[in-house]
């Protein structure tokens, strides 16, 4: 897959991923991740922010137990799907406003 130096979106919704495919954080390209309905778990937001094109994401429904504040530094993303999570931080009522709000939520959570 890493060979698919020009693919732009990927829908891998409904299947049995338990983490976030590491090939997908050496796709540069790439500008849609969707892996809503799967059972991934956690999610490094260093290799996120070297896809730099990527504006939408789509993790929601899946096992993640918490949101790495570093995520927040993600400025490319525009929609950030993080519903159906076991996570409690940020609440729901966060992740109901958007993905401006989350977002902005997780950048006020980095330790300085």
């Amino acid at each position: 897959m890493k060979s698919l130096n020009k693919l732009c979106s990927i829908i891998l919704n409904y299947n049995r991923f338990k983490s976030f495919p590491e090939v997908l954080y050496q796709m540069v390209s790439l500008e849609t991740v969707l892996l809503g309905n799967n059972q991934v778990g956690v999610v490094d937001p260093c290799h996120l922010m070297r896809l730099t094109h990527l504006s939408t994401l789509d993790l929601s429904n899946n096992d993640l137990l918490n949101i790495p504040p570093e995520l927040g530094l993600c400025t490319s993303l525009r929609c950030l799907s993080l519903e159906g999570n076991p996570f409690r931080t940020p609440r729901a009522a966060i992740v109901a406003k958007g993905t401006d709000a989350v977002l902005e939520y997780l950048r006020s959570r980095i330790p300085t």
